[in-house]
């Protein structure tokens, strides 16, 4: 019994340990993100405000990346934004707003997908540049 406990907590320490992806994305300010193979979910920060990083959003899920973006939550300095993918695969973007100028961007794409969500974050980061240059 005692093999059977220390091979599962094994188990259970390797598989909750090793769940983390360092990631190199298009941000001038932090080129380093995460991807949390448990949960699917990218993570990633922008310089900004949380407005110009919604509407970078907006614009990337639409017209670059050819989703259907079907609806928004705003909240306390954070926005949810919903949008689809072919075969019916749904796609959350959560922006939270942090202290020191910079937004805080989750990407959850379907059950998990890193390339899918390191194709929108960078959509979202080139909009972002472009729209900062106005």
């Amino acid at each position: 019994m005692k093999k059977y406990l220390t091979v599962f907590f094994s188990a259970c320490a390797f598989a909750l340990c090793s769940c983390t992806t360092n990631v190199v994305v298009d941000s001038t300010a932090n080129p380093m993100a995460t991807y949390d193979e448990i949960s699917g979910t990218f993570s990633g920060k922008l310089p900004g405000t949380i407005n110009n990083v919604f509407k970078s959003t907006n614009i990337a899920l639409e017209r670059d990346m050819k989703f259907f973006r079907v609806g928004q939550i705003p909240g306390d300095n954070t926005w949810r934004v919903y949008a689809r993918a072919e075969l019916d695969v749904q796609i959350v973007v959560t922006l939270k707003q942090l202290p020191n100028d910079e937004v805080c961007v989750e990407i959850s794409y379907g059950d998990g997908n890193l390339m899918k969500s390191q194709q929108i974050f960078n959509a979202i980061a080139k909009n972002l540049r472009a729209y900062n240059r106005r």
